[in-house]
């Protein structure tokens, strides 16, 4: 039988602390420890999956025998974690973004192959039936040549209120539509445009809607448009939409109702049962699909799904709207 992966997972937020969860649940996977600067959270985390606990990341990864970690610690420390992991050899799976810049990007690559480990970005729209139907209906050329792509993904205010000014609009949910585009598109973006308008959300300097347009080196163009200022009471906190036109075909996604619904005397909600819902006792969904999918395609040796190239085009498409924002200008992709 073959051996468990024995991974580590530091940063223990939402999203570490579900990956945490699933690779404690997952017969494939051994967690075999976790690490957050916060103690309580480290603690009692550890507590409930029966692992180590660290305060420093450092520490986790000279004193365990680890095949890999999950680095799930906000998008600045992305470069400084991953290098650390690849030069101590432990394979990685990096939360998205890869990193804030195409140049730390780089770096995390060019650390993880010149010590022989393999790493994974995790672009969770790859695990959606959705998304992935689309995505193989395009590899098969099944769409032809491709004309133009948009996408739309949007908040209630509570996320821009809550995060505004510790991470973009860009990094936290429009770098998984950006790299979608990327992924599908099958060329090099070549110049970004972008406008924002901040009303809602002026007075902490965040951004409300951030509106995007990418042209590509095939001659297509792709839209995206990002917004967190949606009513508080928005029914689903997650509203999305992608179309993708080509010479031969069409494909839409369109994500606001998810087949359930609740409805009590002061609200209607449409539950989020895709994401990571639970049920059952257990963490279901496509972040358990994504996490399953590294651990055994480590422990096997076969390519993951998600392109680190799609990633860090991605985050040049965002570095140049960001300037595009600043200047009023179209800037250009190197």
């Amino acid at each position: 039988m073959q051996k468990p992966l024995r991974i580590g997972v530091v940063g223990l937020g939402l999203i570490g602390a579900l990956h945490a969860r699933i690779l404690h649940e997952m017969p494939h996977a051994q967690l075999v420890a976790v690490a957050d600067v916060n103690v309580d959270t480290v603690g009692r985390i550890a507590s409930d999956c029966s692992c180590a606990a660290y305060t420093d990341f450092r520490e986790m990864c000279d004193k365990e025998q680890l095949d890999a970690v999950s680095i799930c610690t906000p998008d600045e420390f992305h470069p400084e974690n991953a290098i650390y992991a690849a030069r101590k050899g432990l394979h990685i799976l990096l939360e998205k973004p890869i990193a804030l810049t195409e140049k730390e990007s780089r770096e995390i690559v060019a650390a993880a192959e010149q010590n022989n480990v393999r790493l994974m970005i995790a672009h969770l729209l790859h695990f959606d039936p959705r998304y992935a139907n689309i995505r193989e209906a395009v590899e098969a050329e099944r769409f032809g040549d491709i004309i133009h792509m948009y996408f739309r993904r949007t908040n209630p205010r509570a996320n821009g209120r809550r995060l505004g000014g510790k991470v973009s609009i860009f990094h936290f949910i429009g770098v998984h539509d950006v790299e979608m585009m990327c992924c599908l598109m099958r060329a090099k973006p070549t110049r970004a445009y972008s406008q924002k308008v901040s009303k809602i959300n002026a007075d902490i300097g965040c951004e409300d809607t951030v509106i995007s347009t990418v042209n590509f080196d095939n001659g297509a163009i792709g839209l995206v448009e990002l917004c967190w200022a949606l009513p508080q009471n928005s029914a689903l906190g997650i509203n999305t939409y992608a179309a993708i036109i080509g010479r031969e075909a069409a494909g839409y996604v369109d994500i606001h109702q998810q087949g359930v619904s609740i409805v009590t005397a002061d609200e209607l909600t449409y539950p989020d049962i895709l994401h990571w819902p639970e049920y059952n006792g257990r963490i279901q969904g496509i972040l358990k699909d994504e996490i399953a999918h590294f651990v055994t395609a480590t422990l096997d040796g076969s390519p993951y799904i998600t392109k680190t190239e799609n990633a860090i085009a991605a985050v040049s498409v965002i570095e140049a709207c960001f300037k595009s924002i600043e200047t009023g200008l179209p800037v250009d992709i190197k």
